[in-house]
């Protein structure tokens, strides 16, 4: 076979496998480099996203104050009154909102990859166990 067409034809299995692991680590800094330009630039746009859905959460969150004061305005009871039954249920709203969020928190975070972990040190462990005897 000619050399031009198959440079690896003349190399040792030693040249073979050191270009071969040069060739992997080169492959593997290029693959971390790219999710690193890729993280960064979808970082910023996750940024950019998150002023903006900040804003409208405020905007919302002053929208809503606004519309429970009318509320409690038209209502048929002194001003004061209205206002306290207002607040009454916004609070009543942040419990229940509350109450859910915690029920949905991860009690365990990352179980799946804690266990892999677990499993893994396992292996390792039973490895050198066998390497010993």
């Amino acid at each position: 076979m000619e050399s031009w067409r198959n440079p690896e034809a003349g190399m040792s299995t030693n040249e073979l496998v050191r270009r071969a692991m040069y060739e992997a680590r080169l492959l593997a800094k290029a693959e971390l480099l790219h999710a690193k330009v890729e993280l960064a630039k979808e970082a910023r746009a996750a940024r950019f996203s998150g002023v903006f859905l900040g804003g409208a959460a405020a905007l919302s969150l002053v929208g809503l104050t606004l519309l429970f004061t009318a509320g409690a305005a038209a209502l048929a009871l002194p001003l004061w009154a209205g206002a306290l039954l207002g607040a009454g249920v916004v609070f009543v709203l942040a419990a229940i909102c509350a109450a859910i969020g915690w029920v949905k928190l991860p009690k365990k975070p990352m179980r799946h990859t804690l266990e892999r972990l677990s499993m893994d040190l396992e292996e390792i462990r039973q490895h050198v166990e066998l390497r010993k005897h």
